[in-house]
């Protein structure tokens, strides 16, 4: 699927209500951290409700300390985002590209990564519940066995995954 570029995703969120006729979030050069000014498509102590963020491309975008709920993120390029310390409660992923995500620390609550791109994603210290990973890419993905023991993961997922021996320091913004 080719996906509009960013700014014509910026576009698109402000033609379905998402973002502000006068938002114009820039894209970051690198993940964004709580301590960056700006940080780019930014969703920080924010609650978000039944919004379409679908077909969209927002890499390098910032969840921090916020509640993700009813919304759709399917078939959408959120490469390298900064997603810790969040609470996502159905929300569909499906599709997605998550590549290099920072997910820690966040919690999962009946979501669908199915079909998504976790590759390099750092999902440790997240809790899940209720949630399907089937056909998730998790090729180098960060997962301890603890973390993972209530995910029902392939035997193939479970190959790619890069196994941590322990959950690792708190992310940023804790």
């Amino acid at each position: 699927m080719s996906r509009p570029s960013y700014e014509e995703s910026i576009r698109l969120l402000r033609e379905r209500g998402v973002l502000g006729p006068d938002d114009a979030p820039t894209l970051p050069p690198r993940m964004p951290l709580p301590e960056d000014d700006p940080v780019g498509l930014e969703y920080f102590r924010t609650a978000v409700r039944g919004e379409d963020l679908s077909g969209v491309s927002l890499p390098r975008a910032f969840f921090c300390r916020s509640e993700v709920a009813e919304t759709s993120f399917r078939d959408s390029d959120l490469t390298e985002s900064f997603m810790c310390w969040t609470d996502f409660v159905d929300v569909d992923f499906s599709s997605a590209v998550l590549v290099g995500a920072d997910l820690r620390a966040s919690s999962f609550e009946r979501v669908s990564f199915a079909n998504a791109d976790l590759s390099c994603a750092d999902l440790r210290q997240a809790v899940f519940a209720g949630c399907n990973f089937e056909g998730a890419r998790l090729a180098g993905s960060r997962l301890t066995k603890a973390g993972a023991a209530a995910l029902a993961l392939s035997n193939d997922q479970r190959r790619e995954v890069a196994w941590q021996t322990d959950e690792g320091p708190e992310p940023a913004g804790g």
